[in-house]
């Protein structure tokens, strides 16, 4: 059995051991204590901490579907439908002013909090379980702070500013953070870990939960990115792709975005994202099992065989469909557009596909939170406002492998073929910053 698909079985039963310890009321900083196993009794073994580590990720299921959703339609790539409910509506017309069920910041804040139960007993679990070594403690403590400080970071951008839960009693109030503070306060606790992370991840890499995490130099890079730091967020971005711990592959560059899902395989992307043959290219992915009751909603928000809620818009259609091919001889996205990404009902009425590519997985699409291509638009961006436009273009067009000069520190880039050459589209060219950062 594929080993992540192993790994998300057990994740509704993690979820549920993580909620014997810690629960969130609808005052969700209040937490209720009644008769459970305590944690004294629960971390014992490697085994605990694995399956509470899936816990608080199982809670990530619950936001990461919401995401794609409120992203849609807040971003106009999605468009609502006559089926659209309520709070869909209230997103699409970006009127948040009230509580709305797929735009409710709780759910990152049970991340938060079952993150905090679960980190003051790694010590203790390596003190008993002798299998449960220096680096694992040190793997799933950075990999904990790292989901915390991405639920955190999704906090910031939904408020421009967040309430810090207190680490050792989440009743207590919780200290209030602006953006700025927040997002100062998010660097200073991943910074210590950055040092660490190409040895984590060196030592995870044949083990089950390496794609089932928040990567730390992705999210640093983010960070600074939204922080305007665009010197530090170049670092860490450029680090998330070619940092040392990715030798351990066989490979001499882990996250390039290469010809491995060029043309036709790039669809191949969204099959079963979270199969380990998929490393190269998703980087993070929270799996889903209609199996074992873990339901997907987005095929039935979005695809034809259901009264399907969302929509592309119009603009993302039409994008798709005046796609330039790098030979010019006809007009359109073949490889990413109509009949893969989106398609059309029998009355020609465009839905969402993506997500639903594979037929043998109903409800069961695995959603990915960062992919090679993401992390290279990121770079993209931040080396764009770094005064590295050229660059920035190159990655966005044909790769560092289009490049007559290669850049410095762009050596082991020679396989990089561009996250628009992959796909074979024409170069795109744009001058000033603010430009080039809209292509």
């Amino acid at each position: 059995m594929n080993k992540i698909k192993y790994f998300t079985k057990h994740l509704a039963i993690s979820a549920m051991v993580v909620s014997l310890f810690a629960s969130c009321s609808d005052d969700f900083f209040e937490g209720e204590m009644g008769n459970r196993i305590t944690p004294d009794q629960h971390f014992k073994s490697k085994s605990d901490v694995i399956y509470s580590y899936g816990g608080c990720f199982a809670y990530v299921q619950d936001v990461a579907e919401n995401q794609v959703l409120v992203d849609g339609l807040l971003s106009d790539q999605m468009d609502i439908t006559e089926h659209a409910d309520r709070d869909m509506i209230d997103i699409n017309l970006h009127n948040l002013s009230t509580p709305n069920k797929y735009f409710n910041p709780s759910n990152y804040y049970k991340i938060i909090i079952n993150v905090n139960e679960v980190l003051p007993h790694l010590q203790n679990v390596m003190e008993i379980d002798r299998d449960f070594d220096s680096l694992d403690f040190e793997g799933y403590k950075a990999q904990l702070h790292t989901l915390r400080s991405w639920a955190y970071l999704n906090l910031v951008r939904i408020n421009n500013e967040v309430a810090i839960v207190n680490e050792d009693d989440p009743a207590k109030t919780p200290e209030y953070l602006s953006k700025s503070q927040a997002l100062d306060r998010l660097i200073a606790d991943l910074l210590p870990f950055a040092d660490k992370s190409d040895l984590l991840r060196s030592k995870y890499f044949e083990d089950e939960i390496q794609m089932i995490n928040v990567d730390q130099f992705v999210l640093l890079g983010e960070i600074y990115l939204e922080k305007g730091d665009y010197s530090n967020a170049v670092k860490y971005l450029k680090l998330a792709i070619d940092g040392e711990a990715f030798s351990q592959s066989g490979r001499n560059i882990f996250f390039m975005v290469d010809a491995e899902y060029k043309d036709e395989n790039w669809k191949n992307i969204f099959l079963n994202s979270d199969y380990y043959d998929h490393r190269s290219t998703v980087r993070s992915v929270i799996p889903y099992s209609f199996e074992y009751g873990q339901r997907n909603m987005l095929e039935e928000w979005m695809h034809e065989n259901y009264n399907y809620k969302v929509k592309p818009t119009k603009g993302i259609v039409n994008a798709f469909k005046n796609e330039i091919p790098q030979g010019g001889d006809y007009i359109g996205d073949e490889f990413r557009g109509i009949g893969v990404s989106i398609d059309t009902t029998t009355e020609g009425q465009y839905f969402i596909n993506k997500y639903s590519i594979d037929p043998d997985v109903p409800h069961g699409a695995d959603v990915i939170l960062y992919r090679a291509a993401d992390i290279h638009l990121l770079l993209a961006e931040a080396l764009n406002r770094n005064n590295q436009s050229t660059i920035a273009l190159a990655l966005l067009n044909k790769g560092i492998n289009g490049m007559t000069d290669k850049p410095d520190g762009y050596s082991k880039w020679s396989a990089n073929g561009g996250v628009r050459g992959r796909v074979y589209l024409a170069d795109v060219t744009a001058d000033g910053v603010e430009a080039i950062e809209d292509l």
